[in-house]
């Protein structure tokens, strides 16, 4: 009596899955690859002796105070921001005491600000006094519907030759720990 497996999957059946399966993982790896290099893309930025690499595509704007500050449009929410401000200090000012005046100046300026945190760190061997906090920010437009958003920011500032340079991060709850490695690459890219 002859019998023969008609389930058993032939050689150019199992060919074809293992054809299936190594497009498919190297289609994810391209993917990744290329959603990697399109967040990793910068543009340089150069004022008043401070440079930095801005994300590519993000808005950016300068004023109240800020040397540049680079808006991610397409975050949820609040929409995640990088910032560099520079005051002209005393000689003797640490950047303790240079973020301590930042901070008394978010606290009067943001809704519900709370300091969360505050360290010295150093930044590229550079010594940093970093300030975490979070405020709430909410549409000013009265007859707005939005739910306001609850924001953690983040402050590093740095004294070097008279000059407190404060580089900043905002960002929605949800997209703060998230955002952070992209911020933490803005950061070491900032020289002055």
């Amino acid at each position: 009596m002859l019998t023969t497996n008609l389930n058993r999957p032939s050689l150019g059946d199992r060919y074809a899955e293992i054809t299936v399966v190594a497009v498919t993982v190297i289609a994810l790896l391209a993917g990744w690859f290329y959603k990697s290099s399109v967040e990793s893309r910068s543009v340089a930025f150069e004022s008043d002796g401070v440079s930095a690499a801005v994300p590519d595509g993000w808005l950016q704007s300068q004023g109240e105070g800020s040397l540049i500050r680079a808006d991610d449009r397409t975050s949820a929410g609040f929409p995640t921001t990088y910032a560099i401000s520079k005051l002209a200090v005393a000689a003797d000012v640490t950047a303790a005491q240079a973020a301590s005046f930042q901070t008394l100046d978010r606290s009067q300026q943001l809704t519900g600000f709370r300091v969360l945190n505050q360290q010295t760190v150093l930044v590229n061997g550079q010594e940093a006094y970093q300030v975490s906090y979070v405020f709430v920010e909410s549409d000013p437009n009265l007859t707005s519907a939005d739910i306001p958003s609850v924001v953690l920011g983040m402050d590093y500032t740095f004294v070097k030759d008279g000059q407190a340079i404060t580089v900043s991060y905002w960002a929605d709850e949800h997209e703060f720990e998230p955002g952070l490695n992209l911020f933490n690459r803005f950061l070491s890219s900032v020289k002055f």
